[in-house]
């Protein structure tokens, strides 16, 4: 009798160790919202302007990529020039990732705009005031406009 008192709540755990254990196999985690959706873009002109930067003695004079570029969300399409999507006085560039930008853009990789799902027709390259792009090879599928 003893025996059994004593398996019903060894029982009990050990249902709930495996019920524990199994629980991430069943249940699907809360799905975050993206703060941007991406879209690929059709590059309709691809040009640079002159940017000069310095620092006490040191300056540097590079070419900063001017686009125009289509894309759609939802089957509308929309035509942007934005390079960044928070508005800035200053960016940081690596002008390593500018060169690559450009031979990307020229030879036809999906670049892809970012938008606020509440704004489609205001989308950017780059989110932050730090020149970076992506390619739809390398953005979140759970982040891409329908």
């Amino acid at each position: 009798m003893n025996r059994r008192i004593l398996a019903i709540p060894l029982a009990i755990a050990l249902v709930a160790v495996i019920g524990a254990s199994l629980a991430p196999v069943f249940l699907t985690p809360p799905v975050t919202p993206c703060a941007y959706l991406s879209t690929p873009v059709r590059f309709l002109k691809i040009d640079s302007r002159p940017v000069q930067v310095g620092r006490g003695t040191r300056q540097f004079t590079g070419q900063f990529p001017v686009v125009e570029y289509s894309y759609v969300v939802s089957s509308k399409s929309y035509i942007s020039t934005r390079m960044f999507c928070r508005d800035s006085e200053s960016f940081k560039v690596e002008w390593s990732k500018v060169d690559r930008f450009f031979r990307d853009a020229e030879n036809g990789a999906e670049v892809v705009a970012w938008f606020a799902p509440s704004l489609p027709e205001a989308a950017c390259i780059s989110i932050d005031a730090e020149f970076d792009y992506s390619l739809v090879s390398h953005t979140s599928s759970q982040c891409r406009a329908k």
